[in-house]
């Protein structure tokens, strides 16, 4: 009879601990973390070259000027775009740098102190905040998609859903929330809830621009 109740004990633990498992591999998470963050340095980077010309020559077209419902340029216009006095995408390219290095640490299999870690989840944090704030403004206010900003977003709600998974799984919030069996589900589950978020905004920005997305088909 024990021996049945440990076993039943276990098996979610088991199935829970495998489907973590890449999160609490270093080298694995270190080159996801690398990965997300190139992309998204790459994109803030060449969205502050774009801003640069444009700003030289007012009648530039930028590579991600698509249509009138996708254009970097048309966002750019609006001050929801400089939120901090300069250009946001300047903020982007400082952001992206510190989980960039963390996850070069981790693929050294370096020692991260836990409260370097929870402080990469803050910064996430406050990347996902800034992120929700121009999704909404772009998409539901001002009516125009920025690519290269969507591409941002969807490398930034990923970064953020996995740090947190991570160090909830590792004990950087305390004991009680790494044992807590409802937390660890949710935390192993990171990537997914992160895909099925940026998937949303997805089919969101699909609705709205439905006048556009429907000449596809």
């Amino acid at each position: 009879m024990s021996a049945k109740v440990a076993e039943t004990d276990e098996h979610p633990r088991a199935m829970e601990t495998q489907s973590s498992s890449w999160l609490l591999n270093p080298v694995v998470h270190g080159i996801y973390m690398v990965a997300f963050s190139v992309i998204g340095l790459l994109a803030s980077f060449d969205l502050s070259i774009e801003k640069v010309k444009k700003l030289e020559n007012p009648e530039y077209i930028l590579s991600c000027d698509m249509n009138p419902f996708f254009s970097c340029s048309g966002v750019m216009q609006y001050p929801q775009s400089q939120l901090f006095g300069f250009p946001n995408q300047f903020l982007g390219i400082a952001a992206f740098v510190f989980p960039l290095l963390l996850g070069v640490l981790l693929i050294s299999r370096a020692q991260i102190p836990g409260w370097v870690m929870v402080g990469l989840n803050i910064g996430l944090l406050g990347g996902v905040a800034l992120v929700t704030f121009l999704y909404i403004s772009s998409i539901w206010v001002i009516g125009i998609g920025c690519p290269w900003c969507i591409v941002v977003w969807t490398v930034t709600i990923p970064l953020f859903c996995t740090t947190t998974g991570y160090n909830a799984l590792v004990g950087n919030f305390g004991t009680r929330i790494r044992d807590n069996v409802t937390v660890r589900v949710f935390a192993s589950s990171s990537l997914l809830i992160s895909v099925v978020l940026v998937f949303v905004i997805y089919v969101s920005i699909v609705i709205r621009f439905w006048d556009y997305f429907s000449t596809l088909f």
